[in-house]
C-alpha cells in the first residue's frame, strides 16, 4: 500500500462519521415536514382529503431513516475500532496521538499541534514519519487484535480514548 492509500484507509472513519451526520440531517428534515403534516377535517362522513396517507408515510420515511442511522452507527463503530488498532500498532507515542487526532477526532495539522505543543511542521513530520510504516506491520497489529478481540465494545474504545 502506498502513502495515498494508507491516508484513505485512516480517512474511512471521518468519511463514515460524515455519513452519519448527512444521515441526521436528513431525519431532521423528515421530522420537520412531518410536523407540518395536519389531518384534514372534513365535513363528508369518510373523506379526509387527497393527502390522508401523508402523515403515515412520513413517519414511514423517518423509521426508515432512522435504521439507516442505526446501521451506519454500527458500521462507524466498526470502522473506529479498526482504524484505532491499527495506530495502536504504532510504537511512537507521538506519533500514535498525531494519527488519532487527525483520523479518529478529525483534526488538521494545526489543531494538532497546537494540542501537542509542537511546531506545525513537526505535526506534519510524525504524520508523515508514521503513515509510511510498513502497512503489513499495522496489519498484523489489527489481525491480532481482531482476533483476541473479535467484538470490540464501544465502551472499550470510549474508555480507551479517554486514556490518551
Amino acid at each position: 500500500m502506498d502513502y495515498k492509500e494508507k491516508v484513505e484507509w485512516l480517512g474511512r472513519y471521518q468519511a463514515s462519521v460524515s455519513c452519519q451526520h448527512m444521515l441526521e440531517e436528513e431525519i431532521e428534515v423528515l421530522r420537520s415536514d412531518a410536523e407540518r403534516v395536519t389531518a384534514c377535517m372534513s365535513g363528508m362522513p369518510g373523506r379526509s382529503g387527497p393527502n390522508a396517507d401523508r402523515l403515515p408515510r412520513a413517519v414511514e420515511r423517518i423509521e426508515e431513516a432512522q435504521k439507516r442511522l442505526e446501521q451506519q452507527l454500527e458500521s462507524c463503530m466498526e470502522t473506529r475500532a479498526e482504524i484505532m488498532c491499527g495506530i495502536m500498532t504504532v510504537r511512537d507515542r507521538p506519533g500514535q496521538e498525531v494519527l488519532r487526532r487527525r483520523y479518529v477526532m478529525g483534526q488538521n495539522f494545526s489543531e494538532i499541534a497546537e494540542a501537542m505543543g509542537v511546531v506545525q511542521r513537526r505535526a506534519y513530520q510524525l504524520h508523515r514519519t508514521e503513515v509510511w510504516l510498513p502497512m503489513e506491520t499495522i496489519e498484523a497489529g489489527v489481525k491480532k487484535i481482531s482476533v483476541n478481540f473479535p467484538k470490540i465494545s464501544q465502551n472499550f474504545i470510549v474508555f480507551h480514548n479517554q486514556q490518551w
